[in-house]
């Protein structure tokens, strides 16, 4: 009788394996094994079509402020999805490993992203800046006393 050797499974493979189908599984996103970008492409899959939808309410309601935002952030999150596919109809390419390289650039991306001058930075600074507005007056309100406090309630 010929001797037929049994592949041994990777115990370390079969967990990550296993990890990576469990994120697809939970979240629609195909986990690479890579979990920064995997919760990040997670996050964008569920962020894109909100943003798309605030965006053309801003716009109906000609809220220029916020629609500016939504648009730099959206054409960041397409910017990244579309940047590692090929062909037709579009398909990603597999990160390589070791993905070293592509980490960094990703963190340089990053960082170029929130960078005063960046277009996502100045499309959104009025945005963060009106919030912040807000939250200044409310908090005055409130170190001013009730008196301030109570001019927010309607019918008092």
């Amino acid at each position: 009788m010929p001797f037929t050797p049994v592949l041994a499974v990777n115990p370390i493979e079969q967990f990550n394996q296993k990890l990576k189908d469990d994120f697809t599984a939970k979240t629609g996103v195909k986990g690479t094994g890579d979990l920064p970008y995997d919760l990040l492409q997670a996050l964008n899959a569920k962020l894109l079509p909100d943003l798309q939808y605030a965006l053309l309410l801003a716009k109906a309601t000609g809220n220029n402020i916020t629609a500016q935002c939504y648009q730099a952030w959206i054409d960041v999150i397409t910017t990244q999805q579309t940047a590692v596919q090929t062909g037709t109809p579009p398909t990603d390419i597999p990160i390589p490993d070791p993905h070293v390289i592509t980490d960094f650039e990703r963190a340089v991306e990053l960082r170029n992203m929130i960078q005063p001058d960046s277009k996502f930075m100045t499309a959104c600074s009025p945005v963060a800046n009106l919030i912040k507005q807000d939250v200044l007056s409310f908090m005055g309100k409130v170190v001013g006393g009730g008196a301030g406090l109570l001019t927010m309630i309607p019918g008092l």
